[in-house]
Parts: C-alpha cells; structure tokens; sequence
C-alpha cells in the first residue's frame, strides 16, 4: 500500500509549535518506509535536532501503520528509547535548505520498534546521507 496524501498532522500526536517536519512525502508500507520532509528554521539548526527531525518521521511511520489498520487509530504518543549508530555529517542545518527524511521500520516486538533513519539535502539525493542513526522506539498505553 501506498499513501502520500497524508498530513503530518495526522499521522503524528505533536502539534505547532513542534512540529519539526513539514510534509509527507510518501509512505511504503509494503517496505515499511516513510519519506518526510523540512525546510530548517533558524530555531531549529542544530545538527542535534537530527534526532528530533528522525524521530518524528519514524513516529509518522508508525502512524501510518495505525491509520491503515482496521480500526483507523490516530497517532498514539510513544518514547524514544535511544539512540544507536548516530552519525551527524554536519555541523547544523541550514536555515531555508529544503531536506528530506527516510524511516526504516527495521524491527517490531509487541510495542518496541527499530527504524533506520537519514537525512540527506534536497536536490543532492546522489550523495551520501548527512545524518543517519537507528532509533528504538517503545508506544505502549501510555
């Protein structure tokens, strides 16, 4: 199945203000993936927001499974658990550069998952991604 006509709203429980990620751009669930993308804010620079920019993607991947299902749930609230393999290629993200965001579902066990996550430029998808990291993740009832 294939979907990119979903809004990050609704795949995900943050809202404005933090809400780091602009757009879906499309979502694979056959290959358990998900593209987002950002345009970075001059708040939100930091190469440590990486983390952040991962983690909302692979929490919008995990919604898209749940709005899929049969019963349509919103996006439940989960934990980052932590984070392995994190590789920060930069130094920050440049305010106004547009950039895209790929999640993973690597692994699933009940209410924890692992998502391999990356970062790369727009316009420069030939290159090698500026950040990468796995995140686990836990979504319970919270």
């Amino acid at each position: 199945m294939q979907v990119s006509s979903w809004k990050v709203e609704d795949l995900i429980p943050h809202r404005p203000p933090m809400v780091l990620i602009d757009n879906i751009e499309s979502v694979n669930l056959e290959s358990s993936s998900l593209v987002a993308s950002f345009t970075a804010k001059e708040q939100w620079r930091g190469n440590w927001f990486a983390i952040e920019y991962m983690a909302q993607t692979a929490a919008a991947l995990a919604g898209a499974f749940d709005k899929a299902s049969d019963d349509g749930v919103q996006g439940r609230p989960g934990l980052l658990l932590g984070t392995r393999r994190l590789e920060l290629g930069i130094a920050e993200f440049v305010p106004g550069v547009h950039y895209f965001v790929k999640a993973v579902r690597e692994y699933v066990d009940g209410d924890s998952a692992a998502f391999a996550c990356e970062i790369w430029e727009a316009g420069k998808e030939s290159q090698s991604p500026k950040c990468t990291a796995t995140l686990t993740a836990y979504r319970g009832s919270l």
